[in-house]
């Protein structure tokens, strides 16, 4: 089971995603801010990070520059989420050596979505096979109201 390290300030925000996350197959460990995540970052147990724009003290942007820059964090796969999510923030994110950026609100199927993406490309998955995706699609897709059963 991968585990995602959320940082996040807002203890709604992280337990929603904690919620989505788990719900999708993940271990989720959680900080409340860049000092924290750091640590557990340095720990060696995170599969892929999910770090907070705006936190006090450091962003996750100059967080995800400071993994970057330290080898052994050098090819974690960084996913940067913003509630503002303007053209300037998410190029300065990609530009730092996030991987991905997800705006908030965001939809539990499309985070878990972008979160496997990103752990198959750590391992050196190019694709994985059809049945696995349909599966997974079908595990997130709404059931179907009655009467379209019926008809």
């Amino acid at each position: 089971m991968p585990t995602v390290l959320i940082a996040d300030d807002d203890a709604d925000h992280r337990d929603l995603m904690t919620f989505a996350l788990t719900r999708g197959g993940h271990r989720v460990v959680a900080a409340v801010d860049a000092a924290a995540a750091m640590t557990e970052l340095l720990s060696g147990e995170v599969d892929v990070a999910l770090l907070d724009v705006r936190m006090p003290g450091e962003s996750g942007i100059d967080l995800c520059r400071r993994l970057r820059a330290q080898p052994v964090t050098a090819l974690l796969p960084i996913m940067l989420v913003s509630a503002d999510v303007n053209d300037r923030h998410i190029l300065t994110a990609l530009y730092a050596g996030a991987d991905d950026f997800m705006p908030k609100p965001f939809r539990r199927a499309e985070i878990c979505a972008r979160l496997d993406n990103l752990l198959l490309r750590k391992h050196g998955i190019a694709r994985r096979p059809a049945r696995v995706a349909s599966a997974r699609t079908a595990a997130v897709r709404p059931p179907r109201p009655v009467s379209a059963l019926t008809a």
